[in-house]
Parts: C-alpha cells; structure tokens; sequence
C-alpha cells in the first residue's frame, strides 16, 4: 500500500507542477505581450516626433533659404547704391 501512495503522490505532485509551469508560462506570455505593446507605441510616438521634427527642418531650411537670397538682393542693391553714390560725389566735387 505504502508503494501505491508514493505513486499516487508523485502522479499528483507531477500533476500540480505542470498546471504551475502553464500559468506561469501564460502569464510570462501575457506580460511579454504588454511589454511589446508598450514599446510598439513608443516607437510609434518616438517615430511621429522624428516626422515632425524632420517636417520643422524643411521649414526651417526654405526659410533660411528665401532670406539669403533676400541678403544676395540686398547686397547687390546697396552695391549699386554705392556705385551712384560715388558718381555723384565725383560729379559733385
């Protein structure tokens, strides 16, 4: 009788430690399911910030574009006002 209980024992002591391991193994699963749902949504966020921030760059290079063509112009006309200016001091003297 001592050998059937020791069986019996052990079938239920395998038996318990399976149904352990599944739900751990279930739950390791779901909280490895929420941790890549939360890194997806953050490299989600992290990746629409980058677009933003790339969209503000282009901004940011036309305007600084369009302003130095503005200074080219602006250049080329305080030249040509100083070309008058001269004559007009050669002219005056």
């Amino acid at each position: 009788m001592s050998v059937e209980l020791g069986v019996l024992c052990t079938i239920i002591g395998v038996a318990i430690g399976y149904l352990g391991y599944r739900r751990n193994g279930n739950k390791d699963i779901q909280e490895d399911a929420k941790t890549i749902a939360f890194i997806s949504t953050k490299l989600d966020y992290i990746s629409n910030g980058v677009a933003d921030i790339k969209a503000d760059m282009r901004a940011q290079d036309k305007k600084i574009s369009d302003l130095s063509d503005k200074v080219i112009r602006i250049e080329e006309s305080t030249k040509s006002a100083h070309k008058r200016l001269d004559t007009i001091e050669k002219e005056g003297v």
